[in-house]
C-alpha cells in the first residue's frame, strides 16, 4: 500500500513538471517558431547562393532571427513569474539585469565583480532556459512572501523595492548559477547517452516520440536542446528522432486521408497532414491518429525506422526549430543527403504500414455527442 502511495505521488509529481514546463513555454512558443524558421530560412537561402552571408539584408535578418533566442530568458522569465501567481514585469526586469551591456562586456572580457565582498560567476545566459525558470519563480516566491508582511500601507512601493535588493543577489549567486549548471547537466546527459548509447536511443525516442508528445512531454526536450545548441553549436537527439517522429505522424494522417471513402475525415486528415509537415502534429494526432488507433501505431513504428536512419548517418541540427519539412535547412550543417534519405524511409514506411495495417474507417470530422 506504502508503496503504491509512492508510487501515485511520483507520478503526480513528474505530471506537475510536464505541466509547469508545457504552461510556460506554451505563451513563447510563437517567438520561438517564427526564429526558428526564419534561421532556418536564411541558412537555405545562403546554401542556395541566393542571398550572400556577408550582405546587410542577411545580418539584419540574422541577427533578429538570433534575437527571439538571446533574450528568450526574458520572456520565459516573464511567464514562469506569471504561472507562479508574481509580477511577470518585476521578473522581466530582474532578467533583464544579467542582459545589461556593461555586465555583458565583462563577462565577455573575462572580467571580474564582487558584491560585498563575494565573487559574482560570471556568465553569459543568453538563450539559456532553466535560469529564466528559476527566477521566475523564486521572484513569485518571494513576492508573495513579502506581501503576506510587508503593510498594505508601503505594500505599492515596499515589496517591488525589497524583492529587487533581496532578488539580485540571489539570481547573481544562487538562481542564475545553479540553473546554468542545470543546464549543463541536462546537455552533457543528453551527450552521454548518444555517446553510449548511439543512433538505437535516437531510434527509440522517434518510436515513442507520438506517445511523448501526447503526455506533453515533447517540451521537456526544449531546454538540453537550446542548452546543447548553446554549448557546443549541435543537437544531434532530439532533433533527428522529432523529424522523423513529426514527418512519421503527417504522412500517417496523408496515408489515411487518401485510403479512407469518408468525405469529412479524407478533408480534415489531409488538412492535418499539411499541418503536421509543417511541425504542428498535434492536430493530426488527437483528431485523426488517435481516434483510429491503427494509423496511430504505424506512426510510431515509422518514427522509429526513420530514427533508425537519422541516428545512424549522425544528423544533428545546428539550429533550433521544431523539425519538420520546411525547417529542414536546420540540419544543413551535417550531411544533407541522409537528413533527406531519412525523411524519405520515414514517408515510405509509414505510408505502407498505415495503408497495410488499415483502419476503422470512421468519421473523423463529425463532432462527437456528449456523454
Amino acid at each position: 500500500m506504502n508503496s503504491l502511495h509512492k508510487d501515485t505521488r511520483k507520478g503526480l509529481h513528474i505530471d506537475r513538471a510536464i505541466t509547469f514546463i508545457s504552461e510556460i513555454f506554451h505563451p513563447v512558443l510563437s517567438v520561438i517558431t517564427a526564429a526558428g524558421i526564419l534561421k532556418a530560412l536564411l541558412l537555405l537561402l545562403a546554401a542556395m547562393h541566393l542571398l550572400g552571408e556577408n550582405s546587410n539584408t542577411y545580418y539584419i535578418l540574422s541577427f533578429v532571427s538570433n534575437a527571439g533566442f538571446y533574450f528568450l530568458p526574458l520572456l520565459l522569465a516573464h511567464s514562469a513569474a506569471r504561472h507562479c501567481g508574481g509580477d511577470p514585469y518585476l521578473a522581466v526586469f530582474l532578467t533583464a539585469s544579467l542582459f545589461h551591456p556593461d555586465f555583458v562586456n565583462i563577462v565577455e572580457n573575462g572580467g571580474n565583480l564582487t558584491f560585498l565582498t563575494l565573487p559574482v560567476v560570471m556568465k553569459s545566459y543568453s538563450s539559456t532556459v532553466i535560469p529564466a525558470f528559476l527566477i521566475g519563480w523564486g521572484i513569485s516566491v518571494l513576492e508573495r512572501f513579502l506581501r503576506k508582511w510587508v503593510p498594505d500601507m508601503i505594500s505599492f512601493f515596499a515589496v517591488p523595492l525589497l524583492t529587487t535588493l533581496i532578488a539580485a543577489p540571489l539570481i547573481l549567486f544562487v538562481l542564475g548559477p545553479v540553473g546554468l549548471l542545470a543546464g549543463d547537466a541536462l546537455s552533457e546527459s543528453l551527450l552521454f547517452i548518444h555517446e553510449k548509447i548511439g543512433w538505437p536511443a535516437i531510434a527509440l525516442l522517434a518510436g515513442l516520440g507520438p506517445l511523448l508528445i501526447v503526455a506533453g512531454f515533447n517540451l521537456c526536450f526544449l531546454p538540453p536542446a537550446l542548452a546543447s545548441i548553446e554549448a557546443v553549436g549541435f543537437e544531434a537527439f532530439s532533433r533527428p528522432a522529432f523529424l522523423t517522429v513529426n514527418v512519421a505522424i503527417a504522412t500517417a494522417s496523408l496515408a489515411v486521408s487518401l485510403k479512407s471513402k469518408i468525405r469529412g475525415t479524407k478533408h480534415l486528415a489531409l488538412q492535418t497532414a499539411l499541418v503536421a509537415y509543417m511541425g504542428v502534429t498535434e492536430p493530426s494526432i488527437y483528431g485523426v491518429l488517435l481516434p483510429m488507433k491503427r494509423p496511430y501505431i504505424a506512426s510510431m513504428i515509422g518514427a522509429a525506422i526513420g530514427g533508425i536512419v537519422a541516428g545512424s548517418s549522425g544528423i544533428r541540427a545546428v539550429a533550433y526549430a521544431s523539425p519538420s519539412i520546411i525547417t529542414l535547412p536546420i540540419f544543413l550543417g551535417s550531411a544533407f543527403s541522409y537528413v533527406l534519405l531519412s525523411v524519405a524511409v520515414t514517408i515510405i514506411a509509414t505510408f505502407l504500414l498505415t495503408w497495410f495495417l488499415g483502419f476503422e474507417d470512421k468519421d473523423c470530422a463529425k463532432p462527437k455527442r456528449p456523454v
